[in-house]
């Protein structure tokens, strides 16, 4: 897959998303719909948050380091759009339930923090 193309479906995955959770926000009702409707507005607002992060840090990537690969800069967006997600999404969650704490939120930005430590050590080894 070029590039290109790339950029051209993750930005209509993303938009679509959105869209998604636009729909579920304004046409689903959370009392009456139980566990699917809270199942539909994590999934969609989890999918459009990534590709917003993913192609907003490839974009920001690519207007500051000229030289790098196009293919890794992509890879490390992606990586990170995921974590990053991971810590939204997740402390969204946490806050419905009750459970978002300081520690909670520290705890969790470590573990992410470690998954990305792993991933740069690992490249350079």
């Amino acid at each position: 897959m070029s590039f290109r193309s790339y950029l051209i479906l993750m930005t209509l995955g993303t938009v679509t998303a959105w869209i998604a959770w636009a729909v579920v926000l304004h046409g689903v009702d959370p009392t009456r719909s139980g566990g699917l409707g809270f199942l539909l507005f994590y999934t969609t607002l989890t999918m459009a948050l990534f590709g917003t992060i993913s192609l907003a840090g490839m974009l920001i990537r690519l207007w500051r380091s000229k030289e790098e690969l196009a293919s890794r800069i992509v890879l490390r967006s992606f990586r990170q759009g995921i974590l990053f997600t991971v810590l939204l999404s997740g402390s969204l969650m946490l806050f419905s339930h009750g459970w978002f704490r300081w520690w909670t939120m520290l705890l969790v930005i470590i573990i992410l923090g470690l998954i990305e430590l792993t991933f740069l050590s690992s490249r350079h080894s």
